[in-house]
């Protein structure tokens, strides 16, 4: 065998040997053989954010037991082992351990043992760079990545920027395509793992719950490609509509409770304000302070009339994110969103009344908006998915707006000249159809009060298209470069698209801000 095909065919094996531990309603099994085999892992570990000299990493075994790491610098013979953690069915067999003592800026190598006696190939990521000390740093940020649509590797041109962390910002699965689990019965009929055939002609038949079709939805779109990237940089993530399980989904949706059980059973773990709610958090590398916000958990139904009452954070979340801004001493204060902040972003495919956007949500996106221009709060960057299209746009601008310099494919501005500006980038899909997103609303582009668009590629645009035009699989991310070591401090944003006919990804658009 191939060793470079050794991965992804272990991880089908893995896909299908699972099947017969988690499985716990209508199991038929015909033959069971193997069982007694040392355990394994199910797929590659995922790094999870450096903080404060600690990062977590999330492992995923085949099936119950114990399980710990062994971790050292790569130029150091020392070596290091976390605590055992428990890996359970309750869990589906993922656990969380804690690399302790991690030095910044350096590279580690770690491996999964098990106390059954197996143990995993060598790993390997680099820890962020020193908290709360000018550094440099970089991620990618993108969302949406559905299954039927992975066929280009996009992780492998993400890995080769060598980003300090990858921010997921939603729609990591589609909860309701390409089999929806909100309708069972349709689901399990069409589940391409309800009758899994074993390489010696076993059978597992199964009728899956909710909670297992979430799980499943993660095994079937985390592949190999995926698991390469998210076992060597450390990883953030977030959810939006379709892996919180439905198309503009809201706090009302019934399944939620499953949605974050499984979330938390496929990301390391993440600092939450709330450990029994919405995922919401906040994070820092180097002097930059970060938040990321759940737009899912608190919401009320988008169709509700706009007002006080309709809400996307919630008060306690949106109280959080506006303190923290406040009290924040970094110079640049970046928000995390799954939905976009400006003024062309929204789902409206439902033919429901309402954006599901901030823009549908005009009381909180005006109170965020009016907290950061009365307390003069500079600096705010807002990263977006869901739009799927990549876009760059100003917020809470002076009419005396003014770029530093500005080229066809590149501007720049000074955040002395921005006042309480705010930016909303944005960029997706990750690995879907290619979008066209909205027109352009001409006469928001001389308001102040709206977004002034900074890029808008002219095949970007929505154009008619005929129905029997062949699909263009498109990707889409931003790398954001920030650097505050040097003088003047930068922070630079590139978006990269697709070239269809090149198959390569290239660089279409760059915006930097000195400060």
């Amino acid at each position: 065998m191939n060793k470079a095909d050794r991965p992804g065919l272990l991880y089908q094996r893995n896909l299908m040997n699972k099947t017969f531990f988690r499985i716990s309603t209508a199991i038929i099994i015909l033959t069971v053989s193997g069982c007694d085999n040392p355990n394994e892992l199910f797929r590659a570990p995922v790094v999870g954010l450096v903080q404060d000299n600690q990062v977590p990493v999330l492992i995923k075994a085949t099936n119950a037991g114990q399980a710990r790491i062994e971790y050292q610098k790569i130029d150091s013979k020392d070596r290091a082992f976390t605590e055992w953690s428990t890996l359970s069915e309750t869990n589906d067999f993922s656990t969380n351990v804690r690399l302790n003592k991690i030095d910044s800026d350096t590279d580690y190598r770690y491996r999964v043992e098990f106390e059954s006696g197996g143990i995993s190939e060598w790993y390997q990521f680099k820890s962020f760079p020193n908290m709360g000390a000018p550094g440099k740093f970089s991620f990618v940020f993108s969302a949406c990545m559905r299954e039927k649509y992975l066929g280009f590797n996009i992780f492998k041109e993400i890995e080769q920027l060598s980003p300090t962390f990858v921010a997921l910002l939603g729609d990591q699965m589609y909860g309701d395509y390409d089999g929806d689990l909100n309708t069972l019965e349709s689901y399990n009929a069409s589940d391409s793992l309800r009758n899994t055939m074993l390489a010696d002609g076993e059978i597992v038949l199964s009728d899956k719950t909710v909670l297992e079709a979430f799980r499943s939805k993660y095994d079937r779109v985390f592949d190999e490609n995926y698991q390469h990237m998210a076992s060597r940089f450390p990883l953030m993530a977030t959810w939006d509509d379709h892996d919180f399980g439905k198309d503009n989904s809201d706090g009302s949706y019934p399944y939620k409770d499953e949605a974050r059980k499984v979330f938390n059973e496929n990301y390391p773990a993440y600092p939450y304000v709330d450990e029994e709610g919405g995922i919401y958090y906040k994070f820092s590398v180097s002097d930059i302070d970060i938040f990321v916000l759940d737009t899912r958990w608190y919401r009320v139904p988008m169709q509700t009339e706009d007002g006080n009452a309709k809400k996307m954070l919630g008060d306690e979340q949106l109280e959080w994110l506006l303190t923290g801004l406040k009290e924040s001493a970094a110079s640049i204060k970046i928000v995390f969103s799954s939905v976009s902040l400006n003024d062309y972003g929204g789902d409206t495919s439902s033919g429901r009344s309402g954006y599901d956007s901030w823009m549908g949500y005009q009381f909180e996106r005006s109170k965020f908006l009016s907290f950061v221009e009365e307390n003069d709060i500079q600096g705010v960057l807002v990263f977006s998915g869901d739009q799927h299209y990549p876009s760059a746009h100003i917020l809470n601008w002076n009419e005396s707006l003014n770029a530093v310099s500005q080229s066809e494919r590149a501007i720049e501005y000074s955040l002395s000249d921005l006042g309480s500006a705010v930016f909303d980038f944005s960029a997706s899909p990750l690995n879907y159809k290619k979008a066209a997103g909205h027109p352009l609303l001409p006469e928001n582009q001389g308001n102040p009060a709206f977004s002034f668009e900074l890029f808008r590629p002219d095949w970007g645009m929505p154009r008619e298209t005929a129905e029997d035009a062949p699909l263009v699989i498109g990707s889409v991310f931003g790398l954001a470069e920030v650097d505050t070591e040097s003088s003047p401090r930068k922070i630079s944003v590139a978006f990269y698209e697709l070239d269809p006919e090149t198959d390569k990804m290239e660089v279409i658009y760059r915006v930097g801000i000195t400060f």
